[in-house]
């Protein structure tokens, strides 16, 4: 499963057409931080990971988390749960 900017995509076909049909054709990452740790399922490893992306040619970097989950399967792992999202700029005139 893949959440991408609060929607839920679920299975490889699905997650292949969303990332593909992105309005973009150039992205470049540059991670920050990089945390991981064990999950509470066996052999698994929960990873947290921030940065910013620079997307074809715009000049003002977009930031990034991004959180996945890594299953261990024999001697190879697998993404069983990825979350990303765009962190925006917080807003000066909060309503809160």
């Amino acid at each position: 499963m893949l959440t991408f900017e609060q929607a839920q995509i679920l299975g490889a076909p699905a997650i292949v057409e969303k990332l593909t049909s992105l309005p973009f054709t150039k992205v470049r990452h540059n991670v920050s931080t990089i945390d991981a740790q064990p999950s509470v399922s066996r052999g698994a490893i929960i990873v947290s990971v921030t940065g910013y992306l620079l997307v074809d040619d715009e000049p003002n970097p977009l930031s990034f988390s991004q959180v996945f989950q890594l299953v261990n399967e024999g001697t190879t792992y697998y993404v069983a749960y990825q979350d990303d999202r765009r962190v925006l700029p917080a807003s000066t005139t909060s309503s809160v």
